[in-house]
C-alpha cells in the first residue's frame, strides 16, 4: 500500500523512478521504522509501552535515535488514551483492480472494551502525512476490511505529529480516480519491464 500510496501523490516526472523501484523486494533491513513498528506492537500486546519504546531506542543504529525518539513520545501520547485496548493481529487484504493488485496492512487493530475496533495504520516519516495521502490509505482500508476486520473503523495516525486522520466518507469520483491511477501505475511497470 504504501508504494502506491507514494505513486499518487508524486509528480509525473517522480513516477518513472518508483515504477522501477518496484522491482525490489522488501528487505527489513531497508526499512528504518519496522524495528519501531514492531516495538508499537509488542507494547500493545504487552501492555508495556513505555518500556517497548525505551528498547527500541537504546538498540536502534545511533542515525535513527533522534527519529525513534519523536516517533515513541508521539505513539505514547496517542496510546495514553487507548490502554485498555487489546491488540488484535492484523489481518493483511488485497484491493483488486482489473490492472493492479495492492497490498492493504494495517499496522495493528485495537479492541477496546466497548466494542469499538481500531484498524490502524501509523505514518512513521519525518514528512508530514498529507490529507490527500491519508484519505488514499483511509479509503483503501476501508475497501478491505471486509477480508480482515470487517467491524474495523479505519484510521491513520501520523506518529510523530499526533495527528489522527480516520474520515471514510470519500468524494464522488475518488474510486474512479484511484482505479485510474492504478492502471497509469500497471501500464508505466508494463513498459519498464517491455523496454
Amino acid at each position: 500500500m504504501t508504494r502506491f500510496v507514494k505513486y499518487v501523490l508524486s509528480p509525473g516526472t517522480r513516477r518513472v523512478g518508483l515504477v522501477q523501484s518496484l522491482d525490489d523486494k522488501y528487505e527489513p533491513v531497508k526499512d528504518p521504522y519496522r524495528q519501531m513498528r514492531l516495538a508499537v506492537q509488542a507494547g500493545r500486546r504487552t501492555g508495556r509501552d513505555e518500556e517497548a519504546m525505551t528498547s527500541a531506542i537504546q538498540n536502534c543504529r545511533q542515525q535513527l535515535r533522534g527519529h525513534y525518539t519523536e516517533i515513541a513520545n508521539g505513539w505514547l501520547a496517542f496510546v495514553e488514551q487507548r490502554k485498555s485496548a487489546t491488540l488484535i493481529s492484523p489481518g493483511t487484504a488485497r484491493w483488486h483492480t482489473a490492472d493492479l493488485t495492492v497490498k492493504v496492512t494495517p499496522d495493528l487493530v485495537l479492541a477496546h472494551p466497548d466494542g469499538i475496533t481500531e484498524a490502524l495504520k501509523l505514518h512513521m516519516y519525518t514528512d508530514p502525512l498529507s490529507t490527500q495521502g491519508a484519505d488514499v490509505m483511509l479509503w483503501l482500508m476501508q475497501q478491505t476490511l471486509d477480508q480482515t476486520h470487517p467491524e474495523a473503523r479505519p484510521m491513520v495516525l501520523d506518529v510523530r505529529r499526533r495527528k489522527v486522520h480516520s474520515r471514510t466518507q470519500s468524494r464522488p469520483g475518488f474510486s474512479s480516480w484511484l482505479e485510474s491511477e492504478a492502471a497509469s501505475l500497471a501500464f508505466l511497470y508494463r513498459r519498464h519491464h517491455a523496454a
